[in-house]
């Protein structure tokens, strides 16, 4: 359990400094109120996570980043950060599976150009966890 909470954090931090240098850390007015709009859209989809609605919430993050900017890679990022720490009761309470998680997040790390990110969020598939609960 430790070793799995250090690795999560060693993931927040790379997904932070990712976002420090994607958006060059210059916060201006305009880029604050951007930044809040993005903040409300990742809330409203990690809340459809959070409430079961998990197929629902991917459709719509896939939808969302097919315009591939860098504000709805931080959304993209964010929401697929927090489902990555979802339970697997949560997961298969919603009729989702780990091994769908991992694919949905392959598709929006490909339109990024990002496919190394996979195995930081989702493992290397091969670890003979429970990716097969459907």
């Amino acid at each position: 359990m430790y070793e799995q909470d250090y690795i999560m954090r060693q993931i927040k931090e790379i997904t932070a400094v990712m976002a420090k240098v994607l958006l060059d850390a210059k916060v201006d007015q305009s880029f604050a109120m951007l930044q809040e709009v993005n903040n409300q859209k990742a809330y409203t989809l990690i809340e459809k996570l959070r409430n079961g609605e998990i197929k629902e919430a991917v459709e719509e993050v896939d939808r969302l980043t097919d315009d591939n900017t860098k504000e709805n890679l931080m959304i993209g990022l964010a929401f697929y950060d927090e489902l990555s720490d979802t339970s697997d009761a949560a997961l298969i309470a919603a009729g989702y599976s780990w091994v769908k998680a991992r694919e949905a997040f392959e598709r929006f790390a490909e339109k990024y150009g990002m496919q190394q990110m996979t195995n930081l969020y989702f493992g290397d598939g091969n670890d003979g966890g429970d990716d097969d609960d459907e």
